[in-house]
């Protein structure tokens, strides 16, 4: 056992200068791809977090566009103008703070008790009394799924209350599961409270589309699939002091810090795959961006208890995510009156009376399905 110096006085400035360096959220450079190839006009700049969650051919909105996400060159994200009906909506860094897991868990007892809703306006009350009649309520425990058809496709809505990072990820990995299994995925939304996804076809054996097996070989194929390991290195890379950011005389810019981690990791990953620093980006990923540890306890939480509610139209609690689906509007898209129109359809809809019979559907392994006739 000994002490370790250092060599000199500039090792010394140099440490002193990236001690406690703090990693800002990075933005990268849109730019459109010409159809020669050649670059087109730049669009502007968005957080690396959502690029990290897009995968090629994946479609997003922007800038009053519809892009298609081509590829990730440094600094610089590729995109062509895209046709998607369905894209993705940007998420920056204050709208991605989840709730904290005693905050959720009283979030779903004060929804599930009618006694603990006096704190709530009337017009909350009456519309929570509504969902409790329609369909039913998030429960303390357990995982209420709803599934519906609208609009010539199938909803299928999850009321986790896990936040918005582990609601990205588990649509990720939901959508992946129903694509094997035929359902058709056609694309999801989250927020900080529901999760909500549309396919083609309706959705069966929700148990077995949220079973813990999914945070296996779907997860690690999703991460490869994405830039997510390769951005967060670089994070680690420079807290840990590997790629000093600062030095005397001579900053290194964010395309530097990028090229230099990027080699790294690539040959970290090919030649010493179990390296402390590679641990320590799975183990920061998987904490941070994708909140590993709330889908975990949620999939836990659910494991035999999944209340599925197969109803005949969306349920009162549905209609605040189904708006989120393509609220921007594009360059040439619907006007404002059109999406408010939107809104008063989804609310109409909700509170159509229900119909007096309703059916009782058994489901192996888990609580009964009930089905609203139309």
């Amino acid at each position: 056992a000994g002490y370790v110096y250092a060599a000199n006085a500039r090792v010394v400035r140099q440490h002193r200068m990236n001690i406690g360096t703090i990693v800002e959220a990075p933005t990268l450079k849109i730019r459109l791809v010409g159809k020669r190839g050649g670059f087109g006009i730049g669009l502007g700049e968005v957080e690396e977090y959502f690029v990290n969650m897009l995968t090629p051919g994946d479609t997003f909105m922007f800038a009053g566009h519809i892009l298609q996400f081509l590829r990730l060159r440094e600094t610089v994200v590729e995109v062509t103008e895209g046709r998607g009906k369905e894209p993705k909506v940007p998420a920056y860094a204050g709208a991605r703070m989840p709730m904290t897991t005693n905050l959720a868990a009283r979030v779903r007892a004060m929804l599930h008790d009618p006694s603990l809703w006096g704190v709530f306006p009337e017009d909350v009350r009456e519309w929570l009394t509504l969902q409790k009649h329609r369909s039913r309520l998030p429960g303390p425990d357990g995982l209420l799924v709803e599934t519906f058809p609208r609009g010539g496709r199938w909803y299928m809505v999850v009321y986790a209350f896990e936040g918005r990072n582990a609601h990205q990820t588990l649509g990720m990995l939901l959508t992946k599961r129903m694509e094997r299994a035929g359902f058709g995925p056609l694309g999801f939304v989250a927020t900080d409270y529901v999760l909500a996804t549309w396919s083609v076809s309706q959705p069966r054996d929700v148990h077995r589309l949220l079973e813990e097996d999914m945070l296996g070989d779907d997860l690690e194929q999703w991460m490869e699939s994405s830039s997510m390991l390769r951005r967060t290195f670089r994070h680690v890379a420079v807290i840990s002091g590997l790629i000093p950011r600062y030095q005397p005389g001579a900053d290194k810019n964010r395309r530097q810090v990028t090229i230099n981690s990027d080699l790294i990791y690539d040959v970290l990953r090919r030649h010493q795959p179990d390296h402390v620093l590679l641990r320590a980006t799975r183990a920061d990923a998987a904490s941070g961006l994708i909140d590993l540890g709330r889908i975990a306890g949620l999939l836990a939480r659910a494991k035999g208890k999944i209340v599925h509610m197969v109803l005949s139209r969306v349920s009162p609690l549905a209609v605040p995510v189904l708006l989120e689906i393509g609220r921007e509007q594009v360059a040439n898209g619907a006007a404002e009156d059109q999406l408010l129109a939107e809104a008063e359809a989804l609310v109409a809809e909700a509170m159509l009376p229900s119909g007096e019979e309703i059916k009782l559907m058994n489901s192996p392994g888990h609580k009964n399905m009930l089905v609203h006739a139309p």
